[in-house]
């Protein structure tokens, strides 16, 4: 695929801006209704590039490794609602069949998701400015709902910057990635996603297996990874 092949349509830029707000918005502050999980995100990445079973598929393997992140309270987890609508959005405009296309799209989405968790944490800082002097806010309700209203509005912003710059950059890598690895690439990147796979399924029943000795499970989760992947290459 060329430089040339590859189109993103202003229109279709700033829908996917709106929508990488709203996912942006549904993690934390408001409606929490689960739209910012990576398998949804994802799918409506692909969707807004016109093959949602493939930002689905990018979607369903960044929800296995956010597994190992369960979302308590201020934890540090990956911001995967707008790094998903950008990973799926990127496959899908590839054309959603290039093993070597999906191993960017996940990797893209997965360190979007940790940059996004910076932004987090700046606009966690943030938010304790907007609500301070408390004392002031505590007699002013008024005040106090439109600074809560502004830390909403932060958050939609902080979702829709995200998406808005590396939705192209992304959608490029992606797009170049199809057609242009060797296919001894191909095998070898078949072989680290499946790998990485089984270590993060592995890994996340270490971490839902609160007062159990949850260890096997992730050396399981490795051999059955090695195996497949001897049985790949072989």
């Amino acid at each position: 695929m060329s430089w040339s092949e590859i189109y993103l349509g202003p229109g279709t830029w700033i829908i996917a801006v709106l929508a990488g707000g709203a996912l942006g918005v549904d993690s934390v502050s408001w409606p929490q209704v689960m739209i910012s999980r990576p398998i949804v995100s994802a799918t409506i990445g692909g969707w807004l590039l016109g093959n949602p079973m493939a930002g689905m598929l990018v979607g369903a393997v960044l929800e296995v490794y956010a597994l190992r992140h369960p979302p308590f309270g201020a934890a540090k987890y990956p911001d995967t609602g707008p790094a998903g609508l950008v990973a799926g959005a990127s496959y899908a405009a590839s054309g959603g069949m290039a093993i070597g296309a999906l191993l960017v799209a996940v990797v893209i989405g997965w360190g979007l998701g940790w940059i996004g968790t910076v932004t987090v944490q700046v606009r966690r800082r943030v938010n304790e400015r907007i609500m301070s002097p408390a004392g002031a806010l505590a007699g002013n309700p008024e005040l106090l709902e439109e600074r809560h209203r502004m830390a909403i509005w932060l958050d939609v912003l902080r979702g829709g910057i995200l998406v808005g710059a590396f939705l192209v950059p992304s959608t490029l890598a992606v797009s170049l990635a199809v057609g242009t690895a060797p296919s001894e690439l191909g095998r070898y990147a078949i072989a680290s996603l499946v790998l990485g796979i089984a270590a993060s399924a592995g890994a996340a029943g270490r971490a839902s297996a609160f007062g159990v000795r949850g260890w096997p499970l992730i050396l399981v989760g490795a051999a059955l990874g090695l195996l497949l992947v001897w049985g790949g290459l072989v």
